[in-house]
Parts: structure tokens; C-alpha cells; sequence
């Protein structure tokens, strides 16, 4: 066996040992619940209430770009509902589920929390 192939051989090991320690110790996902629908509701709420100052952090980032003040809010929007489930103890997927049915299924808000249900087109920027 020449040199470059011991080489090859050691890396492909060492690669194999180092996935095979992460995957003896790795330690297994949390279970969280699953939201009822009370808990989705709330959620749904909590997140909206905060939609106004979210879209108005993203427009103050892109004032001229309203596609990726769009795309800012909803990383936002992201990083609320993570919050707001880990609240609550219940799966991401649930606070992003209850955000969608509430919006389609046009759940109630507290008075003036508007919530905007469009997507800009996404165009050029004027500035790069």
C-alpha cells in the first residue's frame, strides 16, 4: 500500500471513530407535549401580539426593500414562536401550526393587533 492511500485510509477511520463516539453519546431529543387546542390559541396570540413591532424592527432595516422586510419579520416571527413553544413546553411545529390555522381560520386578536397575510413580490433591491 503506497503512502497516500495509508493516509486515505486513516482519515476515513478516524472520521468513522469520531461519528461513531458522537452517536454513542449523543443525547436524544427532548419529548415535548402536544399543544391542545386552548394552548395553540394562546400561542397564536402571544406571536400576533407582537407582529406591529416585529414589522416595524424589519422596516427599519430595509426601508426600501419591503420583500425583505418581509423576510425579516418572519425570521422574527421565527425566533418568537421558538420562544413562545419552549413557554408553553410544546413542539416548534405546533406555535408555527397554530400561527397558520389562526391566520386561515381568522382567530379572534385583541383589538388594533393587526396582522398582514400578504407577501410582497420579491424585486431587485434598490440598494446593495
Amino acid at each position: 500500500m503506497n503512502r497516500a492511500r495509508r493516509v486515505g485510509s486513516s482519515i476515513v477511520v478516524a472520521a468513522c471513530a469520531v461519528a461513531l463516539a458522537r452517536a454513542l453519546t449523543a443525547s436524544p431529543e427532548p419529548n415535548f407535549a402536544v399543544a391542545d387546542p386552548a394552548t395553540r390559541r394562546a400561542m397564536f396570540s402571544a406571536i400576533a401580539a407582537d407582529e406591529t413591532k416585529m414589522r416595524r424592527d424589519a422596516a427599519k432595516k430595509f426601508p426600501t426593500d419591503l420583500w425583505s422586510q418581509d423576510d425579516d419579520f418572519h425570521q422574527s416571527e421565527l425566533k418568537r414562536a421558538k420562544a413562545v413553544a419552549a413557554e408553553h413546553g410544546v413542539r416548534l411545529g405546533d406555535a408555527l401550526s397554530a400561527i397558520d390555522e389562526g391566520m386561515r381560520e381568522h382567530w379572534p386578536l385583541a383589538p388594533g393587533i393587526p396582522m398582514r397575510t400578504s407577501v410582497p413580490p420579491c424585486q431587485p433591491r434598490a440598494i446593495y
